[in-house]
């Protein structure tokens, strides 16, 4: 392998032109703006806050319209549940009128009326001359209710014969 001398022509190489260190471009190297980008770019900022502006302003009005449906689904939740408990209680008023011996009692005490006997007989007179006769069916509920259930429908009929 070669080896360089001090002698050689590595060595006596130089530069040729001198070396320039770079510096920061002063004010007149650096290009000037033209009023027309600055003020371009001035727009395109405004027009970037305005839509950024929109675009909340918008969202804002979505939360505020679903914070207004949420309150609409509960008022109208309550009220169905309001509108539930009403009807439930209807029904077992219903269920409770449907009951005979309530009706029987309610007639009794309200309207004066009282249960027809086997042994009456009811005349009806409508009002354009015709007569009709219903009696009543005759059922074994003065056997069931022993001696004196059969006494009272007997002596009950025998009253209603004598009027």
């Amino acid at each position: 392998m070669l080896s360089a001398s001090r002698s050689s022509n590595a060595y006596k190489l130089q530069p040729t032109e001198t070396y320039k260190k770079q510096t920061a471009p002063v004010a007149q190297d650096r290009p000037v703006k033209s009023r027309k980008n600055r003020v371009a770019l001035r727009n395109k900022l405004i027009v970037l806050a305005a839509v950024f502006f929109l675009g909340q302003l918008f969202l804002c009005s979505r939360w505020v319209s679903l914070y207004g449906l949420h309150s609409d689904i509960a008022q109208r939740t309550s009220a169905l549940s309001a509108l539930q408990r009403a009807n439930e209680q209807k029904a077992l008023a219903i269920d409770s009128l449907q009951d005979a011996s309530v009706v029987e009692r309610y007639a009794h005490n309200e309207l004066g009326m009282r249960k027809i006997e086997a042994s009456q007989i009811v005349y009806v007179h409508p009002a354009q001359g015709d007569t009709m006769q219903k009696v009543a069916k005759r059922t074994d509920s003065a056997a069931k209710r022993g001696f004196f259930g059969v006494l009272s429908s007997t002596l009950g009929g025998v009253m209603e014969y004598l009027r």
